[in-house]
């Protein structure tokens, strides 16, 4: 499984507005559950804040990877954001983040959800790639973005 087999334009939110992590959680927690027709959005939410209560999803360079694993959930689902400007997340550099992938998956874990995370991050760990994720004016470039890293870098 890939990122690109996760994402789609409609799971791409461009120029988010929110002024804080938990609104910036809550909102896209319960855009997860719309999408993809979710019933246990509060449970969502809160699994993937109780996550961040014991240890900041915010990985460095203006990226947070907020997830959890939920029971009741039956695949992995993810969607991204950028923001429209940066929010104080508790990274571990102290930077705003402005680029958020959130991620569920079931309660066990699959080998799928731990190499989502690591691709993730090996893709976002090149300076070039976070700065057209930046520029993406739209959810097709970002995700276009997303694909070649992946098909390049994975």
């Amino acid at each position: 499984m890939k990122i690109q087999d996760l994402l789609r334009k409609n799971s791409i939110l461009i120029n988010l507005d929110t002024i804080d992590k938990i609104s910036l959680i809550t909102q896209m927690g319960k855009y997860l559950c719309t999408l993809y027709d979710l019933k246990n959005s509060d449970l969502i939410i809160q699994k993937i804040l109780e996550r961040e209560s014991q240890v900041s999803t915010g990985i460095g360079y203006g990226i947070a990877i907020p997830h959890a694993r939920v029971e009741g959930i039956e695949n992995i689902y993810m969607i991204a954001s950028k923001l429209a400007k940066g929010i104080e997340y508790n990274a571990i550099d102290d930077q705003p983040v402005h680029l958020v992938f959130m991620m569920v998956s079931p309660l066990v874990a699959s080998v799928n959800y731990t190499n989502i995370l690591s691709s993730l991050s090996r893709i976002l760990s090149f300076e070039e790639i976070r700065k057209n994720l930046l520029e993406a004016e739209d959810a097709e470039k970002f995700l276009n973005i997303i694909i070649e890293a992946e098909n390049k870098h994975i």
